[in-house]
């Protein structure tokens, strides 16, 4: 792939007190901020198609984000025209690996057309490239000063006077009257009830209050909705119905695939693996010999099965069979074994607003509890900073029977960590206490919450900063 530096610009200049820079090839774009004094990028990419039809309706139903963009001049459709821009998240990267970068995500980029485009053969709608498009067309999209603002989908740093100061954060509206909160409100909160959606836009909502105090916080997403964290809101005049007279943005996040750390086997419990892998009697004897608290990964539990000595019970035809399980389970789970240097997790080169870390989460792979667990106990040892950990949809990790408790007391006690939690029902959770503040869901933003030994709250709760899905109501 050409270097970047090769592309054409569409902008160069400022965003905020930092270095924007728009480049486009054809038909992809890229967005690139170079936050001053570091060598870290922030970059976004899109590829840009002119439509015909209802694209508006068909956006709504894609999983993919998006942007549609229209230009309109005069009466008639032949006047009007319609932009579909597919963009991938917003991601902070080493300004070195930039190229390689752009590559992958070109890559991504063309798999989503792909789907696209399959599905589009089923709608009245035709989408073309843009580097199929007359120059004409071209010139209508790239000359209009409105597509850098669409394009520069950044985080910046907001100015947070204009909507709470650090300890007066707004939480939403009741009877036309601000609610306020500060994080000290929001230390441990659960949110019930409700939609999926509802509820994701609940914990956002925390999530931001975080990260415009500067602080970072960190998903485990079951969901697959939290990387929408790094772009705005797209409907900006909810915002202003709530006072809030500041522009929609993206927070600046890192996406970690699942297993993008690798787990040491012994953060599984012995008895859970043993449970996991159905092993009984005389495997049983082995396994529990051969798992000590130091272990690895399967390769070394192999070894030491296969040095284990030979008695009246264990035979060797007893090991060479649990053996040959080992290897089944090393050549589908090896991969996911070994040291975790999480260190890239408290990376952060912004200095006026907080940083979202996302760890992808499988919850049909039988090793994400113990995942999940580990991974907040390494940051939990690690971390010199406050930040917020976010369990949406997973009950099942504070409800194990090995684990359970042990993060509950984990969570309760690092006074450097706060905690919100999810799921549909107060009764998913086996400790009804798990959090001191309640907020239980009603439709939309509507919602109440409860504090400890105060009455309950119902207000609405104010728009989101970022991408969210549901009805909001005013009053």
């Amino acid at each position: 792939m050409q270097s970047i530096n090769t592309w054409n610009t569409l902008f160069e200049g400022k965003y905020g007190d930092r270095g924007l820079s728009i480049y486009y090839e054809e038909d992809i774009i890229v967005s690139v901020v170079r936050p001053k004094d570091s060598t870290t990028a922030i970059v976004q990419l899109y590829k840009a198609f002119s439509v015909e039809g209802d694209i508006e309706t068909f956006a709504e139903t894609l999983p993919s984000q998006c942007i549609v963009y229209q230009k309109h001049f005069d009466i008639g459709e032949k006047n009007t025209y319609k932009f579909l821009i597919l963009n991938t998240e917003t991601e902070a990267i080493d300004g070195q690996d930039l190229n390689n970068y752009i590559e992958k995500k070109i890559t991504q980029l063309n798999k989503t057309t792909g789907s696209i485009i399959s599905i589009v053969k089923s709608y009245d709608i035709k989408l073309i490239s843009l580097k199929m498009l007359p120059t004409n067309v071209k010139n209508i999209f790239f000359s209009d000063p409105f597509v850098v603002k669409a394009l520069a989908n950044q985080p910046i740093s907001p100015d947070l006077s204009v909507m709470s100061s650090i300890d007066k954060l707004l939480l939403g509206k009741k009877n036309g009257v601000a609610i306020n909160t500060s994080l000290e409100t929001l230390n441990s909160v659960c949110v019930v009830n409700g939609t999926l959606d509802e509820r994701v836009f609940a914990i956002k909502l925390i999530c931001e209050n975080y990260l415009l105090s500067f602080r970072k916080v960190v998903a485990f997403d079951s969901t697959g909705v939290f990387r929408t964290i790094s772009y705005p809101q797209q409907k900006e005049e909810l915002l202003s119905d709530f006072d809030m007279k500041v522009s929609p943005f993206g927070f600046p996040s890192n996406n970690y695939e699942y297993f993008k750390f690798k787990l040491p086997l012994h953060a599984i419990p012995k008895g859970a693996f043993i449970n996991e892998f159905r092993f009984t009697g005389i495997s049983q004897k082995i396994i529990d010999i051969c798992y000590t608290s130091d272990i690895k990964d399967i390769s070394e539990l192999i070894d030491k099965i296969i040095r284990l000595d030979i008695t009246d019970e264990i035979t060797d035809f007893e090991k060479w069979r649990i053996i040959a399980k080992m290897n089944i389970l090393n050549d589908k789970y090896g991969s996911c074994f070994g040291d975790t240097d999480i260190s890239q997790v408290f990376e952060n080169p912004y200095k006026n607003i907080g940083a979202g870390k996302i760890f992808q989460i499988n919850t049909s792979d039988p090793f994400y509890v113990y995942y999940v667990f580990y991974m907040i106990k390494k940051i939990s040892e690690e971390t010199k900073e406050e930040l917020l950990i976010v369990l949406p949809e997973l009950p099942a990790v504070v409800n194990n029977s090995f684990i359970g408790n042990e993060l509950i007391t984990l969570l309760q006690q690092n006074p450097k960590l706060s905690y919100i939690i999810s799921s549909e029902h107060l009764n998913d959770f086996l400790n009804k206490n798990i959090t001191d503040v309640r907020i239980e869901m009603i439709y939309g933003n509507d919602a109440v919450i409860r504090y400890p030994e105060k009455d309950p709250l119902r207000l609405l709760l104010r728009p989101t900063l970022t991408s969210s899905n549901i009805d909001i109501k005013k009053e």
